[in-house]
């Protein structure tokens, strides 16, 4: 985990008994020397190299490193399939939690906007917004104050959402295959 947002996000999920793993904070740039201590100990320890012991998990906004840049036979780096966890929040399935959809979140943002003279503008223009590739991470707060009638900390809901089923439908996308492959495991076929 890149950050203490991030933390706060993935220490709640196994709390709903859907998925089970543990999570170690860095802070930014560190996950990257974390990744190489933990890779180089889990290579040395393990017998089984066929399975990863673990993943290193990066926001989009920063490049993945290939296998040559940083070897990962234990710790696999693997990325969000949106810009950061802030974007997670503005899901559809997260929205869903504060009962309310885009359509409404979004103009309850331009409606109150005002209320942050210092972010009026940005959060103004919260209906032209590319959900998944925006950068919320100054607004994020602001963001939450508004939808979250019951003021929880932003971090906690996005948990939620990811925690309570194998994640689906846009929060899915917005965390991209990736990550929802290496926690979750591959998608069992429906059956007919």
């Amino acid at each position: 985990m890149e950050g203490d947002d991030d933390y706060r996000i993935w220490s709640q999920v196994p709390r709903h008994h859907v998925v089970s793993f543990a999570v170690i904070p860095s802070h930014g740039e560190e996950i990257f020397q974390y990744q190489e201590n933990l890779e180089q100990l889990f290579t040395a320890l393990r017998e089984d190299q066929e399975t990863p012991a673990g993943y290193a998990l990066l926001d989009r906004d920063k490049p993945k490193p290939t296998p040559q840049q940083a070897p990962q036979q234990s710790i696999l780096f693997v990325q969000l399939g949106c810009h950061e966890a802030e974007n997670l929040y503005l899901s559809d399935n997260v929205l869903e939690l504060l009962n309310t959809d885009w359509a409404h979140a979004s103009a309850k943002l331009v409606a109150q906007a005002q209320k942050f003279p210092n972010k009026a503008e940005l959060l103004a223009a919260a209906q032209t917004w590319n959900r998944a590739d925006g950068d919320f991470k100054n607004l994020i707060h602001e963001i939450s104050a508004i939808l979250d009638s019951k003021q929880v900390h932003w971090t906690i809901r996005v948990g939620q959402a990811i925690g309570k089923a194998r994640p689906t439908a846009q929060l899915a996308d917005f965390l991209g295959q990736e990550v929802v492959t290496a926690l979750w495991g591959p998608a069992t076929p429906a059956a007919p």
